[in-house]
């Protein structure tokens, strides 16, 4: 018997459970189903027949007829849709295995040629679905939606999570943990944060020179603080990234802040919850710990899965270099977000929150640092508010970014 591998390819894998469920009760009860094949190639129960020929046990074989492999296999996938537990997504994606017979059948109907890529962009909304012709371009996502049990902008949806989401995202698809809208919603802020940042790296390209007060530095500020020199900075005012793997870097973070901070100095940190206790104890080696503010979330808030917690805030850790002074004014301790912008990088924060640190923190012309810029915020801030802004990031895209960004800003 012949395994062809584009028709293997076409069965939708067995989560562990289900495999050992198959495999215990083949074991027990033998393969009490028929394999499918066509001539002596396998076209349904490739699962069962790699269980039996591992432990050597017999099953039986019924011959089917396809008129052509296209056949074949549009029969494996309607085959597995209509007997398996799938998940809408996996309908949908098993289903588009049939997109190219689809394409040729429509072309042959239509005498010309079916793009799905012409489709007009409709999904800013739902209801925009309901308002645009589907009679031509859409007949191909139509049959696949037929087939899935879904609509024809559901498929389209899942084409472009597919085509461009992570796979964090897809897999959570897949396994039914968000919804397609869901995925398509995530996808969709990629989408537009690949497209912002492409357009801002261009407009970069017009900005000839920044002003003196702005400095944009390509570097890893751990090993580059130096070249800003001993007590030449304000305040630093960061958001430095939250992943675990970075979590050791806040000792030698909090040593180049207290060599480049002015004696009095404040940093001024966006952080996690989980790891707040290994925050504080490696910044504390270099600083002195005074404060700690609270930024509430606008809109939706987020889930702590690992810690089964509701999170509303967001931690902003106060440190100062001594000696222990005032800060320029009286500050509040919560701040009201001004909600998450993420159309130039996605730990982007808003920048009305910031003006709530600025104002009581710095004073116009002072040097505010931000050692993990990223879109350059902070940057951006500090040239409207008219301080020096100094960023240093290790993606040069980045910097290119916020050049871009300030493009719109120094005239």
């Amino acid at each position: 018997m012949q395994i062809d591998p584009e028709f293997e390819a076409l069965i939708p894998p067995l989560s562990d459970d289900e495999l050992k469920y198959l495999e215990t009760s083949i074991l027990d009860e033998g393969c009490r189903d028929a394999l499918v094949v066509w001539g002596d190639i396998l076209v349904d129960g490739h699962h069962r027949y790699e269980i039996c020929t591992r432990h050597d046990i017999e099953f039986k074989t019924i011959q089917k007829e396809f008129a052509s492999r296209e056949d074949a296999k549009r029969w494996i996938i309607e085959n597995n849709l209509g007997r398996r537990n799938l998940t809408p997504f996996q309908k949908v994606e098993l289903a588009l295995r049939l997109e190219e017979i689809y394409k040729e059948e429509a072309k042959k109907k239509q005498g010309e040629r079916t793009d799905l890529k012409s489709v007009k962009k409709v999904y800013e909304s739902d209801n925009m679905c309901q308002n645009f012709d589907t009679s031509r371009k859409n007949r191909v996502s139509k049959k696949i939606g037929e087939i899935a049990g879904v609509s024809w902008f559901q498929v389209d949806k899942v084409k472009t999570i597919l085509q461009n989401a992570p796979e964090e995202v897809i897999e959570k698809a897949r396994n039914g943990e968000i919804s397609i809208h869901k995925a398509y919603k995530e996808t969709k802020k990629k989408i537009d944060l690949e497209k912002n940042r492409t357009e801002l790296m261009e407009k970069a390209k017009e900005v000839e020179s920044l002003p003196e007060t702005v400095r944009l530095v390509h570097g890893d500020f751990l090993t580059d603080y130096k070249q800003l020199g001993e007590n030449s900075v304000d305040a630093i005012i960061t958001d430095p990234p939250y992943v675990k793997e970075w979590l050791h870097n806040y000792e030698p973070f909090a040593k180049a802040a207290a060599y480049v901070l002015k004696p009095g100095g404040f940093l001024i940190t966006y952080v996690g919850h989980i790891h707040i206790d290994q925050i504080l104890d490696q910044i504390r080696q270099h600083l002195d710990y005074y404060w700690i503010a609270c930024l509430k979330h606008a809109g939706t808030i987020s889930a702590v899965h690992s810690r089964s917690v509701q999170c509303w805030f967001k931690p902003i850790l106060i440190f100062q270099k001594p000696p222990r002074t005032k800060p320029k004014r009286y500050f509040n301790d919560y701040i009201q977000g001004s909600g998450k912008e993420k159309d130039a990088h996605i730990w982007q924060q808003g920048e009305e929150e910031l003006r709530q640190i600025f104002e009581p923190f710095t004073d116009p012309g002072d040097v505010v640092l931000d050692p993990f810029m990223g879109s350059g915020t902070v940057i951006s801030m500090a040239h409207k508010m008219g301080r020096i802004g100094i960023g240093f990031d290790i993606d040069k895209d980045n910097v290119e970014i916020v050049k871009g960004r300030l493009a719109n800003v120094i005239g």
